[in-house]
């Protein structure tokens, strides 16, 4: 097929499959009391009874939780993107309606306030809704989309406003309930990060500059009236990200050097984490006050946070509270951390950890897979027996210092990974590693297996990476007459010259290194059997070329817009698995047209 064909053909639409609550990323978390708390997540609510101690499952399902809002420790809503959840005895929940939901507030079992939608925006935006019923139906208010907002009551409530940085930020209030609003503070350059309000008519906002040098200034206002008036009381100054927004003169200084989750008990009492992402992968440092921000007090100690940052912050007393640490789309796992000392020290009580590989896959053929990679340990090995469905420890990867920049397997049954500037070669099911003495080749950011013979790989990064060719599974390598290209193409090369130019073409076309004139990018290509899958990011639409001998081209659409996609392993021109830095591994066995979750 030539190029001008292959550019002749549409892209089918693509089709995701994807298992609720796997993996179980939480990203809310809410206590009514010091034993009884709820964490929700992508499809998952988990409840505790007992502080944290142990953690039980209720609800998996549809549906993205993202808010909490409990009446008492029986009666409880939960806002997800496909609807509102509800318990009325605080186990088994129930779902309300289908209303896109991102935060919810009850004031009682009828009404209540929410902000509707998923925003994928920064500042969020979202439009402020009210429910009478329970939350059977919504009502939106009469107030452009807001960033968040709190009630003090069914009449009186703030919002803040969605601006970008060098705008303006503003805090609206109303006292009828949402029909009329009127501007209560404003101040030039920030963007609102969190809102508070607290039952005896406390508010504190946390007001950012914009980031730089991994530091982001900030300011905490507070309020004593139900947001009538606010004054700052506690900020940070950075070298990097400038002074803190409203020239916070004469305030204490807060934790950290970038703003972190606030949690507010009162119109008094508020405890502030604070982030130093430059300090030992970030740490986290807290500061709290029981006077209205007047005095603070910082314990001396900061917990590192080494794979997710931190999330939320619930404390229900001065002393005693849990921080959520959550990846949202990217890597690393879940966290649940108590203290009982104000922050002064912290033990873990949820680990949560992708069961499958999070760096790379290689399949070798419909069953038997390996992957590399887990949650805290990059170099850890498994292998799955039943086509990526589940995943166990094997064999021992090499000794290493940073993680692996390149991992593939051939169809023969060996190995090949990257890592701390040498290639090794894995026998025995990575049970044996041998270094791979090949002149020339080392810091591979790629390797790449056409068919069980034909394989290359590419050593070095940028201008001066070369192309490595083998046709002998591994064993010898040689540099490769096709240079400048990608490992998978360089090996498809090796079999099919024809089909490989075919897709270089194809490449320079449409994804120039220099002028992306038509808007893509490539994202990734992959060779398994014989067959050659080429990925190309771009807007409003990315699309997936699946490319074989004696066969017709395909086309599919690429769902990197749904998928945060690590690795993609092909092993044959319709078959080929999926693997997402979150830890998801998917499958499609009709060439992309539908791709299904199976881990």
């Amino acid at each position: 097929m030539s190029l001008a064909q292959l550019l002749r053909i549409k892209p089918q639409a693509t089709s995701v499959t994807l298992l609720p609550g796997s993996p179980p990323h939480l990203t809310s978390l809410d206590f009514v009391n010091a034993q009884d708390g709820w964490a929700g997540g992508q499809g998952v609510i988990l409840a505790t009874s007992d502080g944290g101690a142990t953690w039980g499952r209720q609800y998996l399902g549809a549906g993205n939780v993202t808010g909490f809002s409990f009446l008492s420790p029986t009666l409880g809503y939960a806002a997800s993107n496909s609807g509102l959840l509800k318990t009325t005895n605080g186990v088994t929940w129930s779902r309300v309606d289908r209303q896109s939901l991102y935060q919810v507030q009850f004031l009682n079992s009828a009404e209540g306030f929410a902000l509707e939608g998923q925003s994928l925006r920064y500042p969020a935006s979202h439009k402020l809704v009210a429910t009478s019923d329970g939350g059977e139906s919504w009502r939106p208010l009469a107030i452009a989309a807001v960033s968040q907002a709190c009630f003090f009551g069914a009449e009186v409530g703030i919002a803040t406003f969605p601006n970008s940085f060098g705008g303006t930020l503003e805090v609206e209030r109303t006292t009828d309930g949402g029909a009329n609003w009127t501007t209560v503070f404003s101040i030039k350059g920030p963007s609102p990060e969190q809102l508070q309000c607290t039952p005896d008519g406390g508010a504190w906002l946390v007001a950012a500059s914009e980031a730089s040098m991994s530091q982001q200034s900030y300011t905490v206002f507070r309020s004593a009236d139900q947001g009538a008036s606010w004054k700052p009381v506690v900020a940070v100054s950075t070298a990097g990200a400038g002074p803190a927004p409203g020239a916070a003169a004469g305030v204490a200084k807060g934790p950290g050097s970038s703003p972190g989750p606030l949690s507010a008990l009162s119109a008094t009492t508020a405890t502030m984490a604070g982030v130093c992402a430059a300090c030992n992968e970030g740490n986290v440092a807290f500061s709290s006050t029981t006077d209205g921000g007047s005095i603070w007090t910082s314990p001396t100690a900061a917990i590192p946070v080494q794979t997710a940052a931190p999330a939320t912050l619930d404390m229900v007393t001065a002393k005693e509270g849990w921080l959520l640490s959550s990846p949202g789309t990217g890597g690393g796992q879940s966290e649940i951390r108590k203290t009982t000392d104000g922050g002064a020290s912290w033990r873990t009580v949820l680990h949560v950890v992708p069961a499958a590989p999070q760096l790379f896959t290689a399949f070798v053929s419909s069953r038997v897979g390996y992957g590399l990679g887990t949650a805290g340990d990059p170099v850890a090995l498994l292998k799955s027996l039943n086509g990526g469905t589940s995943w166990q420890p094997a064999g021992l990867m090499p000794q290493a210092a940073n993680p692996p920049t390149a991992f593939a397997a051939a169809q023969g049954g060996r190995l090949f990974v990257a890592v701390d500037g040498a290639v090794y070669v894995g026998t025995r099911g990575g049970t044996r590693w041998s270094l791979a003495h090949t002149t020339g080749l080392s810091s591979a950011s790629a390797i790449s297996f056409a068919t069980p013979k034909a394989g290359c790989a590419t050593s070095g990064y940028g201008p001066g990476e070369t192309d490595y060719a083998t046709r002998d599974g591994g064993t010898t390598w040689r540099r490769a007459e096709l240079q400048g290209v990608p490992a998978a193409v360089c090996a498809v090369s090796l079999a099919d010259p024809a089909l490989a130019k075919v897709a270089m073409q194809l490449i320079h076309r449409l994804a120039p290194t220099k002028v992306q004139s038509q808007g893509y990018f490539l994202s990734t290509v992959a060779a398994g059997a014989g067959s050659l899958w080429i990925a190309l990011s771009g807007f409003p639409t990315s699309r997936l070329y699946i490319l074989a001998p004696g066969q017709p081209a395909h086309v599919a659409a690429w769902p990197d817009n749904r998928l945060n996609i690590a690795s993609l392993t092909p092993i044959g021109p319709s078959e080929a698995f999926i693997t997402t830095y979150d830890g998801r591994v998917l499958v499609t066995h009709d060439a992309g047209r539908h791709w299904k979750q199976i881990s």
